[in-house]
């Protein structure tokens, strides 16, 4: 059980899990700002205790915590890792009617802007 010193700012157990349901109906940044914020409101900024009070994975909570500080959006590889079909999946004509070397030219003439290392 936690010290009475370490427990969070006056929360009764049906707060906890009103607390609990919209975290569980976001993802990805939105989640880790609604954990890094209710974190700072109810615990003192301290990962291992939400970590405890609120059952969240305490690297998510750091990770929000340091997005809520900087301002900087960290953004994972899951895109690389995902089940969904390639462009050439979903489109098997594209390459059929664009060559490689002109859709490689279409990409760059539409992004050109963005400087690259």
């Amino acid at each position: 059980m936690l010290d009475p010193a370490e427990e969070p700012k006056s929360l009764t157990r049906s707060q906890i899990e009103d607390l609990l349901l919209p975290a569980s109906k976001m993802n990805g940044v939105e989640h880790r700002g609604f954990q890094a914020q209710i974190t700072l409101k109810y615990c003192q900024g301290r990962p291992r205790l939400a970590q405890t009070v609120f059952g969240w994975g305490r690297e998510n909570i750091e990770l929000g915590l340091g997005e809520k500080r900087t301002g900087i959006i960290c953004v994972g590889l899951q895109s690389a890792f995902t089940t969904a079909k390639r462009c050439q999946e979903k489109q098997p004509l594209l390459l059929w009617h664009y060559p490689w070397d002109k859709l490689q030219n279409l990409i760059l003439n539409k992004t050109q802007h963005l400087k690259l290392p």
